[in-house]
Parts: C-alpha cells; structure tokens; sequence
C-alpha cells in the first residue's frame, strides 16, 4: 500500500467551524504536511473543538497577535476556550430545563389554587425540579473541578 493510501484511510473527525465573519474571508494560505504531521494537527483540532484548517488557522493568529492558542489554557482561568465554551453549554441547557421547569411548576400551581386539589403534573414538575437541581450541582461541580 503506497504511503498516500494510508494517508487518506484515518476516519476524518470534523470540528466546529470558527467564527465567521461577513464578508467572508479573501485570503488563504494552504499547508503541506506529511501523514504524521496532519494526525497531529487533526487530533489538536479535535481537542479544541475545531476543523483541521481552522485550527491552524486560530493558531497561526494568537502566535501572531501573541495571545492564548486553542487548546491551551487561557491565562486566570486554567482551562482551554473549548472547555470553557463546553461549559457554557451546559451551563445554557441548564438555564433552558429550569426554565422549563418553573414553567411547569406553575401551571401546577395555578391548577391547585384552581381546584383546591395537587394535579398529578405538580409531582412530576417537583420530581423534574429535583432532577434539574441534580444538574446543576453536577455542572458546579465540573466548574469547580475545572478551576482548581
């Protein structure tokens, strides 16, 4: 098998794209990199959440501006953009189930002040509540664990 076969045979893992800006961009620099070389830029990539070519290309723009590259922990904080970008999501759904939740609670509520009876929806509300509590310790947690 000839050495461009077995470059090409690795499973391709696709990142997020960077932040894209209008108008796009003008500009492109292209790389060459033999199979060892670009494994190592697709799993760096990987790790910061990125595509191959926008990882090299956020990387070449903080060595340039002399700022914090993907991947690398950010200066106060310990923990790469990616990280701290994953918890932001979760940090978001969590924020979206309780609100959810508290919606729920009070359409329960209203039912009991209407009925003078607690809707069966008032016990899942409160077992979904509890629930949404338990993930929100977790993501403390994570936060904490992260910042140590």
């Amino acid at each position: 098998m000839s050495s461009a076969a077995s470059d090409t045979a690795a499973p391709t893992i696709r990142g997020g794209d960077r932040r894209h800006q209008f108008p796009g961009r003008r500009h492109r620099i292209n790389l060459r990199l033999d199979g060892a070389e670009h494994q190592q830029i697709t799993t760096a990539a990987a790790r910061s959440d990125l595509t191959p070519a926008g990882y090299c290309a956020e990387t070449a723009l903080a060595n340039a501006r002399s700022t914090t590259p993907p991947g690398q922990p950010l200066p106060d904080l310990g923990i790469s953009r990616a990280e701290l970008a994953q918890l932001q999501r979760h940090l978001f759904d969590t924020r979206n189930q309780l609100a959810r939740v508290g919606n729920n609670l009070n359409q329960a509520v209203t039912a009991l002040h209407t009925t003078s009876r607690a809707p069966a929806a008032l016990d899942e509300a409160a077992d979904r509540c509890r629930q949404v509590i338990e993930l929100v310790e977790a993501t403390i947690t994570a936060v904490d664990r992260r910042l140590r």
